[in-house]
């Protein structure tokens, strides 16, 4: 009955997304001169539909849970962030977030970089995808006959060789995607997301009522990230040129060391936020495909926040581009005012997740509660990476607009070989000298945070050096009163009120003591109002 409901919803968001778009269409109607509203349009826009995005995912993150047993999410896990997360930042090889900056600037050149970048990230698909994952698969049979790990099962590696088949449509549609966030038109690939993640829905619940396990549901990625670039190829001619694939050896040779910088920051940031899940299952104790699961639950839940990062900074990260040319002090208005609203998001949401995490993990464990206790603790801990992470991924592309690719490289080395050497000492040592596997996923959620932190000390002397040093201690303080205030009263009403409806009281009353205690302290003054009205102008 509930998965009935669930997918007549489905249809009926399906519809309204159909509708929406239309109607944007037909009375939308964009200002030039209305910097302020054409940001909240970009921010707004994505974000909502990213929104819906996650929660499509949170929704179907529930029905696995019941389908499954831990081992085998914990295989597809692995396999999805493998190639999901590491070989698509590869291939991708930073040329989207090129692409994006190059046209934003220079318009006229969109068709000879388009062609171009696609055709290499096509190359890099072909040439170094599948010796990747030959490389890691290999690795752990090695650590398996050291007799230190566990070597991935059969159904865990065919699935990576399924999913490596994403990569082709995917690469296409990343491009195009690229050309939407240059002009500004950042709605656009979030509806496409959405109808994506909707089409997704379907052939994942289709997969489990066939009980076709993970090998199924790689299949169904597979297909869905062809329809998507069909989309796709749709909007590109409709909007913009017929794609077509360039072969230029001399922009190509002129490309890649502009590109590399930014796929290797790309790749060094998946590394320190998720390459702790390898060495968990590495070093698992024999139940390293169960660890992954619930190691994986707790950045499940806190998915939906991590939509929002990049929704605000991709809508404001041509305005960046631009002003970096010769409007410094705009450039850091410009970043000011973003990482502020970035905060003030940012610490509500790690004070309610910390508060509610075993709430959140018994919603979607369910029946197999017990077997997820960890995770409990997990989420408790990484929800606070987000303030860091919320702020360093602005600071990121504000170094990117100024053309600092090169030395946020150093930074993500540092970060990246902070968190790698943290995680390969204290995650064997809990699995192998204490034999407590499972203390390994609470001290990587630890060194998750400590990392963002390396990191913002490594971006603090660039952006000083460049003008754009921010003062984040000053941006903490209201919005980390303001979230204690109301994690103080969450817990109150937890505490008077137990089980399921002190959940959902503490969740109900949080927003509003929130925003109450932030007005009453100053978090929510002058300037903020008159942005406010800036954007609902005409």
């Amino acid at each position: 009955m509930l998965l009935n409901l669930f997918l007549i919803g489905l249809v009926g968001l399906l519809a309204a997304t159909a509708v929406g778009a239309l109607l944007w269409r037909r009375f939308y109607r964009d200002d030039p001169q209305n910097t302020a509203r054409r940001i909240f349009k970009n921010s707004a826009a994505t974000f909502g539909l990213r929104v819906l995005v996650r929660g499509l995912d949170m929704v179907f993150a529930f029905i696995l849970y019941g389908a499954l047993a831990p081992a085998e999410i914990g295989r597809y896990d692995l396999a999805a962030l493998l190639v999901v997360q590491y070989l698509a930042t590869f291939t991708d090889f930073g040329l989207g977030v090129l692409l994006t900056r190059e046209v934003a600037r220079e318009p006229d050149a969109a068709r000879r970089l388009f062609g171009v970048t696609l055709t290499l990230r096509l190359l890099l698909v072909g040439l170094a995808a599948a010796p990747i994952a030959a490389l890691l698969i290999g690795s752990y049979g090695i650590l398996d006959r050291l007799g230190v790990g566990e070597a991935l099962t059969p159904s865990g590696q065919t699935a990576i060789w399924i999913l490596l088949l994403t990569l082709i449509p995917g690469a296409f549609s990343g491009a195009v995607t690229a050309l939407y966030n240059a002009n500004e038109r950042m709605e656009v690939p979030a509806v496409v997301e959405l109808i994506t993640a909707i089409l997704s829905f379907f052939a994942r619940i289709l997969v489990l009522i066939l009980g076709l396990g993970i090998l199924g549901l790689a299949w169904a990625a597979v297909a869905v990230s062809i329809v998507t670039a069909l989309i796709f190829l749709v909007l590109q001619v409709r909007s913009f040129f017929r794609p077509t694939l360039a072969w230029d050896t001399t922009e190509m040779r002129a490309l890649v060391p502009l590109a590399f910088p930014l796929m290797l920051n790309n790749l060094l940031s998946a590394i320190f936020f998720r390459f702790d899940t390898v060495i968990i299952r590495a070093f698992g104790g024999g139940m390293g495909d169960a660890l992954v699961a619930q190691y994986g639950m707790a950045y499940k839940i806190i998915g939906i926040a991590l939509v929002i990062p990049p929704a605000v900074t991709f809508a404001v990260f041509p305005l960046l581009a631009r002003r970096a040319i010769n409007e410094r002090a705009g450039l850091f208005d410009a970043q000011r005012r973003t990482l502020q609203l970035l905060l003030i998001v940012a610490l509500p949401l790690a004070m309610g997740i910390s508060v509610l995490s075993r709430d959140l993990v018994q919603f979607f464990s369910r029946n197999q509660f017990e077997a997820f206790q960890p995770s409990i603790g997990v989420l408790a801990i990484v929800a606070w990476f987000l303030p860091l992470s919320f702020a360093n991924g602005l600071l990121q592309y504000v170094l990117i607009a100024v053309n600092r690719q090169q030395a946020i490289t150093r930074a993500f080395l540092i970060g990246a070989a902070f968190n790698l050497t943290m995680n390969l000492i204290f995650v064997p040592i809990m699995a192998i000298s204490l034999g407590r596997p499972e203390w390994g996923l609470y001290s990587a959620a630890v060194i998750t945070i400590l990392s963002e932190g390396v990191l913002y000390l490594v971006f603090r002397p660039l952006l000083n050096a460049e003008g754009l040093g921010p003062n984040l201690l000053r941006m903490f303080g209201r919005p980390t009163v303001a979230a204690l205030a109301m994690g103080t009263v969450m817990l109150g009403v937890k505490l008077l009120i137990p089980a399921w409806p002190g959940a959902i009281g503490a969740t109900v009353i949080a927003p509003f003591v929130y925003g109450l205690t932030l007005w009453a302290i100053g978090g929510i003054g002058a300037e903020e109002r008159a942005l406010v009205r800036r954007i609902v102008n005409h």
